[in-house]
């Protein structure tokens, strides 16, 4: 009797048992299945949330695309300041690819931000959607900087220097800056669309008017006047030079020739150029610069030492002047700069403490995205010439580069 009970109380014990293991085994068989489940839908939602940012992305493409070879969208970019446009592209690579959407709204000529939207369908009522913004410009301009000798897109800074701006006016589109111990003379107006500051030791003498933020009205923006460099366009100053050189021929040339003329009337060197050692450079017509140009790097190339000297001369109806794609800068070993045509900087123009007995005449124009003189104590003479402006510069009515300045995405 006692028996039988002990041998069902172990059966029934074994049953539980058994039921428990069931059970937990169960559990676990039902985690692992969703667990793989989550995991399979984190990876299908990062396929598709890539597939939906590329997809937007695209649409980007098209609309740069579109600026630069749709004629009414480029003349549309480039001439209302107040354009906007849109367009949606269904499935694009295939059945059930998705859709995306772009448009562009120009806060001025030639500046715009972008937004595409890309959607793919995931099915149930759901979308997976990204968003991907731009801002996108192209130097735009008639010939010449109107009126104005000094022109810069970004700021003008002046600190502890002597500049003259003769004939004509000079004009930031932000700020412009006076610092320090500096003379400034205007013949005509200081033009600001930002503010105009000026410290006390300075002194500041304006024929014209002075217009700025903070001395209101303030100057209208002018577009930055635009160069083709090396576009594939036959009109690009590379593909109408006299001749072309690399940075390293060029380097060798001067190497070779301390006092180097080039006879034009265009020259185009790739790369950098950096005078140094007594280098005596005289340009017949213009100089294009594919990266920097640096005058005054070094007082010394091996056993030639001395300042750096520059001359551009014109030929009237020809383009003259030095034109760099990206910044130029006169350095302190810099010695006499006589230019007649337009300094171009499509980055920045700094001029940097020239040592004293050396003259700085430029006849035509300083043009920059950003124009910086610093402790420059012998005077500074820029004479405003608009006809040399519009020889120079008038070859190139826009820019083929459209620069994206900025990229960002959103979900």
């Amino acid at each position: 009797m006692n028996s039988c009970k002990k041998f069902k109380l172990q059966n029934g014990v074994a049953l539980l048992i058994t039921i428990l293991i069931m059970s937990l085994i169960l559990s676990l068989g039902v985690y692992v299945l969703n667990f793989s489940s989550t995991e399979t839908k984190i990876a299908a939602s990062q396929v598709i949330g890539s597939k939906t940012y590329y997809l937007a992305e695209a649409g980007v493409q098209e609309m740069i695309w579109k600026l630069k070879n749709d004629t009414i969208y480029k003349n549309n970019f480039e001439t209302n300041p107040t354009w906007t446009a849109s367009f949606t592209r269904s499935d694009p690579f295939g059945s059930d690819s998705g859709s995306y959407t772009v448009s562009i709204t120009n806060s001025s000529l030639a500046h715009g931000i972008i937004t595409s939207t890309g959607t793919i369908n995931i099915g149930a009522g759901k979308t997976s959607q990204r968003i991907v913004k731009t801002y996108v410009y192209r130097a735009m301009g008639q010939s010449g900087v109107q009126a104005n000798g000094g022109y810069a897109d970004g700021n003008i800074d002046i600190s502890f220097s002597a500049v003259n701006f003769h004939d004509g006016s000079a004009h930031s589109n932000n700020v412009f800056n006076i610092n320090g111990a500096s003379t400034v003379n205007i013949d005509d107006d200081l033009n600001a669309v930002g503010n105009y500051i000026k410290s006390q030791a300075s002194t500041v003498s304006v024929g014209g008017a002075i217009h700025s933020a903070n001395n209101p009205p303030a100057a209208a923006a002018l577009a930055m006047p635009a160069v083709d460099f090396d576009s594939a366009s036959p009109n690009s100053y590379k593909n109408r030079a006299t001749v072309v050189y690399t940075q390293a021929q060029f380097e060798t040339l001067m190497q070779n020739n301390q006092n180097l003329t080039l006879a034009g009337p265009i020259t185009y060197v790739e790369g950098d150029i950096e005078m140094k050692g007594a280098q005596r450079l005289t340009v017949n017509g213009l100089l294009l610069v594919g990266r920097d140009l640096i005058i005054g790097a070094s007082f010394c190339r091996g056993s030639r030492c001395g300042s750096n000297n520059l001359t551009v001369n014109r030929t009237a109806g020809q383009a003259a002047g030095v034109f760099a794609k990206r910044k130029i800068n006169f350095k302190f070993w810099t010695g006499a700069i006589n230019i007649t045509g337009a300094i171009y900087a499509n980055d920045q123009l700094s001029l940097l403490s020239f040592p004293a007995g050396f003259s700085f005449n430029v006849t035509g124009g300083l043009i920059a995205r950003k124009l910086t003189i610093t402790s420059v104590w012998q005077p500074l003479n820029i004479n405003y010439d608009n006809l040399i402006l519009i020889e120079a510069l008038g070859a190139a009515e826009f820019s083929p580069i459209l620069t994206v300045d900025h990229w960002e995405e959103e979900y």
